[in-house]
């Protein structure tokens, strides 16, 4: 079974923060181009264009009062093992919709306050090139 289509919270919350972050981008003139993009063991959150960059987008959605010492921000977890399987898969996906425009990989960090009722978009922070090919090398 295709883990986007398990029901538990956390997975409601997750696809919460891709909405809202595609609509981020939309309203930030970008197209997007795919949601949920798989290739192989790695899948990318939305693809996105504006212009002449292409931008690989990772979301991570928390929701407010959960911070750790091991993760102070979402992005903080999108390891360097992450990193590159989101770049393998990115580089699938050009082969296969070959394109000229210059590759990005983007981190959209969505936080939401949840009170028991109804989880709300607290902040929505967009970190334009989070990552590269040369960063996620690194160990």
């Amino acid at each position: 079974m295709k883990i986007l289509k398990l029901k538990t919270e956390r997975r409601r919350l997750g696809n919460l923060g891709e909405r809202r972050a595609a609509l981020y981008l939309f309203l930030h003139g970008y197209r997007i181009l795919e949601r949920n993009y798989v290739s192989g063991d790695a899948e990318i959150d939305i693809i996105a264009r504006r212009g002449k960059i292409c931008a690989f987008v990772e979301v991570k959605t928390r929701t407010l009062g959960h911070e750790s010492l091991k993760e102070p921000r979402p992005a903080s977890s999108v390891t360097p093992e992450k990193q590159r399987k989101i770049i393998r898969c990115a580089r699938d996906y050009r082969y296969k919709h070959p394109f000229s425009a210059k590759m990005r990989f983007d981190i959209i960090e969505v936080l939401v306050r949840d009170d028991g009722r109804k989880p709300k978009i607290q902040r929505i922070e967009h970190l334009i090139s989070a990552f590269d090919a040369d960063s996620a090398r690194r160990v």
